[in-house]
Order: structure tokens, then sequence, then C-alpha cells
């Protein structure tokens, strides 16, 4: 990691609270935690009202941050699980540039994106251009709106593409076994109400034949229908 960058970086009224070396690191206010490759260094730049953290060596850095999603802050655990489709370039567009240190200009452009579900929580992927150099891109999303987020790139060196991938595997939250366990549970009682959906309907629908063939027969001798009664011989 290049001393300058950190340095922009605390330009822009983040400031470094805390470094430490390669290994778990795991985010005091829980919301993110990794494991940061063999030789990276790992410096937090914010902490507050999110996290944001900046990581790498001499020639890869990652930055890894924490991030609100309305759109998935009622969701619950089994629902995010689920959760495969991919995100938009729009949205891609708005989280790459957030990172001022990477999109200075706000031109981030996406020239690849899928979705991970190899998995227990999906992650979403990209590539972006529109920086200095290629940033590939994760984010993976947990209940009550939280986004894992990581954008890293490269300045020189081998490729390191495979560590990259390994690095967005590791993203995780503190909650991640609670939240994964519910999930069955969440599972069990949607299928649950499912179940007891449809025999409700069932019900009603055959009330409502019955219903419909008693109301026929009331009709049907109201006209007087039926066999015409023989009034025999005058």
């Amino acid at each position: 990691m290049r001393a300058l960058k950190f340095a922009a970086v605390v330009g822009i009224g983040m400031g470094m609270t805390g470094a430490a070396f390669a290994g778990p690191w795991n985010d005091p206010a829980g919301r993110v935690n990794f494991t940061a490759p063999s030789g990276w260094v790992t410096q937090v730049q914010r902490d507050n009202p999110q996290t944001i953290v900046l990581t790498g060596n001499a020639n890869n850095e990652c930055y890894v941050l924490t991030s609100s999603n309305a759109g998935t802050s009622a969701a619950q655990a089994n629902r995010i699980h689920a959760l495969i489709e991919p995100m938009s370039a729009a949205d891609w567009q708005t989280v790459a540039n957030s990172v001022t240190p990477m999109f200075p200009h706000h031109n981030a452009t996406v020239t690849s994106q899928s979705v991970d579900s190899t998995g227990f929580w999906p992650l979403q992927r990209a590539q972006l251009g529109g920086a200095e150099r290629p940033v590939m891109a994760a984010l993976s999303h947990r209940p009550g709106g939280l986004d894992l987020i990581a954008l890293c790139w490269s300045y020189g060196g081998p490729d390191a593409t495979a560590t990259y991938e390994t690095f967005f595997h590791s993203l995780g939250n503190s909650q991640d076994a609670t939240w994964q366990a519910t999930v069955g549970q969440e599972d069990a009682a949607h299928a649950a109400a499912v179940e007891a959906a449809q025999q409700a309907a069932a019900q009603q629908q055959q009330q409502n034949a019955q219903a419909a063939e008693a109301a026929r027969g009331r009709n049907g001798h109201a006209r007087g229908d039926g066999p015409a009664l023989n009034p025999g011989p005058h």
C-alpha cells in the first residue's frame, strides 16, 4: 500500500483510527470483518456512522466499507439469503462514486457484473472503469439494510485476481451465525403460512361451491321446476 494514498484519504477528513497486520480483522463496531492476505496492512479510516477500512500492500489496495440500504432494511435473513438478482449498473455507479479516492470525478462505469451464489450470502460482483486503473468490486447484503462492500485495484506486481476473489469471500458480519440460524426457521414459517393460505382458499372455494349449489336448488323449487304431476283421469 502506498503512503501517498493514505495521505490522500486522511486529507479528505476521514482520519486514521487504527492499524493492524495481515490476518482476520474484526470491526470494533461489529459491522464488518474480513481476512487480510499475508503481507497486507489494515487501517481504519472511519468508524462512525459507517465503517471505512483501507487494507493492502505496496501493489494492491482495497477499500472496505459498510453502507445502509433502504431497499433491504425490512428484509428477513431468508430473503437476503435468496436474493440473487443482479444489482443495476446505476446502483453500482452510486456505490463506486462514493469511494472518492478511487473515483474523484464520480465517473465510474460498469464493464461487467455478476452474482456469485456459492457462499451462504450471495456476492454481487462488478468490474469497474473510470478510475486510474481497473477496479474489482464486491457487495454482500445483510438483514437490517446493511451492505458490506469492497473495492480493490492494483498498482503493479503479479495478477491479484485470485487474491481479491479470496478476500471478497472473506467479508462477513459479527451476526452472520445468528442470521444463518434463523433462515431455516423463517423458511419453515413462510412455508407454513403459504400452506395455511392455500388450505383456507380451498376451503373457501368449496364453501362457495356448496352455497352456489344450494342457491340453484332453492331457485329451482321457486320456479316449479321438477317433474310434472299426473292429475289422473277426469
